[in-house]
């Protein structure tokens, strides 16, 4: 074959490739294209996920976003069903709307949710994409709790108060928490000394007794939180008899009427029971300890210094009633409580003491005070409690009484005049003893005499220094006599210092006063010091009484007391004899006015039999309440005139009252830092009778009581500064999960305080809702009791979303439903007109709707210019094809003319060259390729794979097929972006 018919071959075989190269690449990619648009349609129909809610009695579901389509283009729809999971839901095509019911009633107890796949089918037959439904399946309170078991039994010992007796457990079917959790027990027969829980502990509020009832049936219902009641059962607790070695016979309370002077019997009736322990009559002894306790009392004991008998007149440095001392902060009362605080202090009148030169003659000091170590401050501040000072130009100390490091210190410096100048004489005196910091009351003596003695008296004791430290103790500093200064007077102070260069008091007294007293040209006698603090009430010992009346042999029992007469120890070999001792202790207060008020008694008991250990009964208290004179409180009950005629009975009534705000709003942070419950209570007391009214400032008991009861694990009630309270009052606090419980005689005033001072904390305050605080006080042994105050705390949620925190829906409109690019329309719109299609009562099943929603998918939809980049791709990929064989088939053409023309020719022509191919069009590059896919769609398949209960069905890995081999692509995301932007 000639040359140039070869070239004519392969130029008509290039022409005719590229026609058919065009021919062929224009209707595959006008057919592509047409696919393409066509699937993408189909793809957009449906959502990729539906969430659903219906309720146990019905067979709606409520759906979002709404199954909305296009009635000209779908005309049915299909669940693909899973091999082993059954799908009880149909779902029907109505004016354009999927509407999904179930084909039976649902039971959330068996099945909570429903996981399945939904496909549209075109009018046309050929199915649509697949979108997933999840369906939840909404609680209602169908079921009442029950309890595990039928009835309980158990047994107690009597005289005993447990934490918990039984608890008994209740259940619900309902599967949600507040249908199907138990919230709250109760037992129905209020009568019983009984109390439960929310958990569903037993406790008995009292001391059960066999003797009157051997049985204690309670019934007990349980309810969810929904407040659904259960059916009642019965609790039966036995109560066991026990017997305790005690005496028996003790009343809780002795009433005492003050001004008497009589004394009283405190244990008349009272007996020895032994039980089973038992001995030969020579063998037992029996010991028993009587002790009257009067801390409270503000200075030991009730004194009475109205018959103490002393040729010194003392003057009061701090009277009641002066003009100097009605500043002061202090307790009324028969002895009035001064308080101190450092800050605080009085100038005596010149016209009690007159410049009176204190180193010239013997004197008597008189105080009572109470003083608490000061750890925080230093130990080296003076605290005075007596200072004389100059009274202006120079601060020079000339006598003074002050606490300084926990020693009492006086100071005594003598004057120029009074000797050599250059010699050195005693100046302080410092006692380190333990009464000064111990917080409780005493009462000091000091004697000074002219020529530099010095004695103390502790609490009517003369202080005498141990052998070991008899010449630290107390430590005595010599000092030269002060400076001459002319002119310059002293001024007396109590309770600090007068600086007559600052011209105001400093180094004051922290702590309570309630005496002190001077006496001027001589000292005390130790008789009229141990008169001033000899107790006016005491133990009278039945010693001789006993013998005379009884007949008694001495050597059958023994009796001692101590000094003060508040302790008397018994010994007695028969059960008999310690019985009538005990009857014959009494109680006597010989005081004018004696201080009202609780006097504690303490019987301690043990017995022993010989060759065994002593057995310790167990110990008994009660308490002497000393009342005011039936005369002073309004009644006058059969009192008879001196002209014979009877006078009016007088009727009273007591009232307390109890006032304060009846609700409290508080934060989280409030209550999660503890606030104060009752900071806005008043209470007040009166007596009223026909003539008048007076006032009374005293209680004995407070009780708050917590509904529901506090949860140890997450609250407390606590009392903010209970150090401090705990030492200075005579109340005292019982806290536990029901409340708070407050015993002891004390003034409104302390009672306040305490109460005002309880602190309610909650680490978790979303458990509840608010709490309810019950407040009652009573006077004289709770004869007399408050109207019931009540306060409720409530707890101030934060804000929540609008999916939780809509309570008032509104009805969506069309063009929200239809708002696809939204995701937040379609949950919107199913809260909205779910909740109007309800009935009202249903508001509680409304807040589980709520609920529910804020778990669901949000549904993202694939942005618009990343499906353009995608159909451009796809588009390309035949024309790219087409291309490449036809480029193929053109090298392999001409390949095979030119083998045929070397074939020919090679004899004849075998150096002519071969024909080059120039034209650099024809070079097929790769290097630019790259071939991307949507990214979206590879998340898709990955997500479906991932879900086993949402595997695809048969049908839809059919329509599948035709696109997996995008899958084998590989993904650029470099290019994306690119085109992207």
């Amino acid at each position: 074959m000639p040359l140039h018919k070869a070239f004519e071959c392969i130029y008509i075989g290039v022409m005719l490739c590229a026609v058919l190269a065009s021919f062929f690449a224009t209707g595959l990619v006008t057919s592509n294209e047409n696919e393409d648009e066509y699937l993408t349609q189909r793809e957009n129909i449906l959502e990729k996920s539906y969430h659903g809610l219906i309720r146990e009695n019905e067979t709606l579901v409520e759906i979002t976003p709404l199954i909305k389509v296009d009635e000209e283009k779908i005309c049915n729809f299909r669940i693909l069903k899973k091999p082993y999971h059954e799908i009880p839901f149909e779902i029907q095509l109505v004016n354009n709307l999927g509407i999904l019911k179930a084909r039976r009633t649902l039971n959330c107890e068996k099945r909570k949710s429903y996981h399945f796949e939904i496909i549209a089918i075109y009018c046309d037959g050929t199915p649509s994409n697949t979108a997933n439904v999840h369906i939840t399946v909404i609680d209602i309170n169908e079921y009442a709790p029950t309890f595990l078991e039928q009835s309980y039994v158990t047994e107690v010992d009597e005289g005993r108060l447990y934490n918990e007796i039984i608890r008994v457990e209740a259940s619900d079917k309902d599967c949600t928490p507040l249908f199907g959790d138990v919230c709250k027990y109760e037992i129905l027969n209020n009568d019983e000394p009984f109390a439960i829980d929310n958990e569903g502990s037993v406790k008995n509020t009292e001391p059960l007794s066999h003797k009157a009832s051997h049985n204690h049936i309670l019934s007990v219902v349980a309810f969810d939180c929904a407040m659904k009641e259960s059916a009642a059962i019965m609790v039966s607790i036995k109560v066991r008899r026990v017997c305790e070695a005690k005496f028996i016979g003790i009343p809780e309370r002795i009433d005492y009427t003050s001004g008497s002077t009589e004394s009283l019997q405190l244990f008349p009736n009272t007996r020895l029971d032994l039980c089973d322990i038992s001995c030969n009559n020579e063998d037992l002894s029996i010991h028993a300890s009587i002790a009257l306790k009067t801390k409270h009392i503000s200075f030991g004991c009730d004194r009475d210094i109205s018959n103490c008998t002393s040729s010194l007149t003392m003057k009061d440095l701090l009277p009641q009633d002066a003009e100097w001392t009605k500043d002061l902060n202090y307790d009324e009362g028969a002895e009035p409580i001064y308080h101190f605080d450092g800050s605080a202090g009085v100038v005596v009148p010149d016209a009690i003491v007159d410049h009176y030169d204190f180193s010239m003659s013997s004197f008597s000091i008189l105080t009572i005070f109470r003083h608490s170590s000061q750890s925080s401050t230093n130990k080296h501040v003076k605290e005075h409690i007596l200072c004389n000072a100059d009274d202006h130009k120079m601060n020079r100390h000339h006598m003074a009484l002050f606490v300084r490091n926990c020693r009492l210190i006086l100071l005594l410096r003598k004057n120029f005049n009074e000797g050599d100048l250059n010699i050195f004489s005693p100046a302080e005196w410092r006692w380190k003893i333990p009464q000064v910091c111990d917080n409780e009351w005493h009462h000091y003596v000091l004697n000074i005499e002219q020529f530099g003695k010095v004695e103390l008296f502790i609490d009517g004791i003369r202080f005498e220094s141990s052998i070991e430290d008899s010449h630290s103790n107390p430590e005595v500093i010599d000092d030269w006599p002060l400076h001459a200064a002319h002119g310059v007077n002293t001024t007396l102070a109590v309770g600090a210092c007068y600086q007559s260069s600052e011209n105001r008091l400093k180094h004051g007294f922290n702590g309570d006063i309630s005496e002190v007293k001077i006496a001027l040209y001589g000292i005390l006698t130790t008789e009229d010091i141990k008169c001033g603090t000899t107790c006016a009430e005491h133990l009278m010992s039945p010693n001789d009484l006993l013998v005379g009346q009884n007949k008694i042999s001495e050597s059958d029992f023994q009796i001692q007391a101590n000094e003060e007469m508040n302790e008397i120890y018994i010994e007695a070999q028969t059960k008999h004899n310690i019985e009538q001792l005990m009857r014959k202790i009494q109680y006597i207060n010989i005081k004018q006015n004696p201080t009202i008020g609780r006097r504690n008694i303490e019987v301690r008991t043990s017995l022993m039999c010989n060759n065994h250990s002593s057995i310790r009964l167990p110990t008994i208290e009660t308490y002497i309440m000393v009342n005011e004179p039936i005369g002073q409180v309004g009644i006058n009950v059969g009192s008879t005139s001196k002209n014979g005629l009877d006078q009016d009975v007088l009727m009273y009534t007591r009232k307390i009252t109890i006032t304060g705000t009846s609700n409290k709003l508080v934060s989280y942070q409030e209550i999660k830092l503890g606030v104060h419950i009752l900071d806005k209570i008043h209470i007040a007391t009166s007596i009223k009778n026909s003539k008048q009214i007076n006032a009374k400032d005293y209680l004995d008991s407070c009780s708050v009581v917590v509904f529901p009861s506090l949860n140890p694990d997450h609250e407390e009630i606590q009392i903010d500064g209970d150090e401090s309270l705990s030492s200075t009052m005579d109340i005292k606090t019982n806290i536990n999960k029901d409340g708070v419980e407050m015993m002891g005689m004390d003034s409104i005033h302390n009672y306040l305080n305490v109460l005002r001072s309880l602190i309610y904390s909650n680490k978790k305050p979303a458990y509840y809702l608010n709490r309810v605080f019950k407040l009652s006080c009573g006077q004289l042994s709770s004869q007399f009791k408050s109207a019931e105050y009540t306060l409720t705390l409530t707890v101030l949620h934060p804000k929540q979303s609008l999916s939780k925190t809509t309570n008032a829906p509104q009805p969506a409109s069309l063009s929200q439903v239809n708002n696809a690019g939204n995701p937040n329309t379609a949950a919107a719109y199913l809260l909205n007109g779910g909740v109007t299609k309800e009935d009202v009562n249903q508001a509680s099943d409304t807040k589980i709707f709520s609920y529910s929603l804020l778990h669901t998918n949000d549904i993202q939809e694939p942005k618009p210019h990343i499906h353009s980049i995608v159909h451009k791709v796809e588009g390309s990929h035949p024309t790219m094809l087409i291309i490449l064989i036809c480029v193929f088939l053109v090298i392999l053409l001409c390949g095979v003319s030119i083998a045929r023309i070397k074939n020919n020719h090679k004899y004849t022509d075998r150096h002519q060259p071969c024909p080059k191919i120039a034209d650099d069009g024809l070079i097929w590059d790769d290097s630019a390729l790259t071939i991307t896919i949507n990214p979206m769609q590879t998340y898709a398949v990955s997500e479906d794979s991932s879900d086993s209960e949402n595997s695809d069905s048969e049908d839809d890995e059919a329509l599948k097929d035709g696109f997996s081999h995008i899958n084998q692509l590989e993904w650029d995301n470099t290019n994306i972006f690119s085109t992207a932007n």
